[in-house]
């Protein structure tokens, strides 16, 4: 049964407030628990340790945990090249060592594969995931698979194969399931959190993308999936992935309700 130990942070994104400073102010509004998921720099990655370093310095012994996410677009281990791809695993590897010793715990990355892929691609990406996932079980950093709205990794059955085929844990964005051509004909961000619960770690929450991440005007659309995170997941971080300051302090105010609520349910 949830309980108030189990309750999820509501963490936000370390690029949503326009500084460091305005960072750490915006996390400190909630109390007990705090998180900010950051954004490693994909030309810098030897920087997050020092990035860490200055957000815990500013939270002033307030409780606060840090996670990280690599972007998209800068190197991809599912590039068509094998060098390309080659060269993408040494920068998720190497991204993975700094997340170490700036103290992570988890990173989340992705796999920016075509739905038409073959085969022999996807077998090679399954690889190249799976040597970054064992370097991150040698240095105690659980490595993160994203489900993308596009792409293969937006098939729910094939982001499967590549999790179970590499290791990976997941963080699962209700968004992108939510807005995906899957999600269209019928498996949404429900469906697929389910399918995915054993693995997930970490959740983007906001109701959809086009274009660019939509926030809920109410939770109506996304009850459903925060339920099977909340009650069939181990899940225990949820990111309220919105750039948007006001959008993002007026969900969050959201997600703490629907959390109380929960807790009032249950225990009813």
């Amino acid at each position: 049964m949830y309980t108030r130990d189990m309750e999820p942070t509501l963490a936000v994104c370390g690029h949503t407030a326009p500084s460091p400073e305005a960072t750490v102010e915006f996390v400190r509004e909630v109390a007990g628990r705090a998180g900010i998921d950051l954004s490693l720099a994909p030309r810098d990655l030897a920087s997050t340790a020092e990035t860490t370093r200055v957000l815990r310095s500013l939270a002033l012994g307030h409780d606060l945990d840090i996670r990280y996410h690599l972007p998209l677009g800068y190197r991809e281990i599912g590039h068509e090249d094998p060098a390309e791809a080659d060269l993408a695993l040494g920068w998720m590897t190497e991204a993975v060592s700094q997340v170490a010793v700036a103290g992570g715990r988890y990173l989340t990355l992705h796999a920016g594969l075509p739905h038409d892929a073959p085969r022999g691609r996807i077998s090679a990406t399954t690889e190249r995931l799976a040597e970054i996932v064992a370097h991150g079980v040698g240095l105690g950093v659980e490595v993160c698979l994203e489900n993308l709205r596009w792409g293969l990794t937006s098939d729910p059955d094939e982001f499967m194969g590549l999790v179970t085929g590499s290791g990976a844990s997941v963080t699962l964005d209700v968004g992108h399931a939510a807005s995906s051509d899957v999600a269209a004909r019928g498996f949404g961000a429900e469906q697929f959190a389910r399918m995915v619960a054993p693995y997930v770690r970490n959740a983007h929450v906001y109701e959809r993308e086009e274009g660019c991440h939509i926030a809920p005007l109410d939770l109506t659309a996304l009850t459903a999936p925060l339920d099977v995170l909340l009650d069939e997941t181990p899940c225990d971080w949820w990111v309220v992935e919105l750039h948007n300051i006001e959008e993002a302090r007026r969900t969050r105010a959201m997600l703490a309700e629907f959390l109380e609520s929960a807790l009032v349910r249950l225990a009813g």
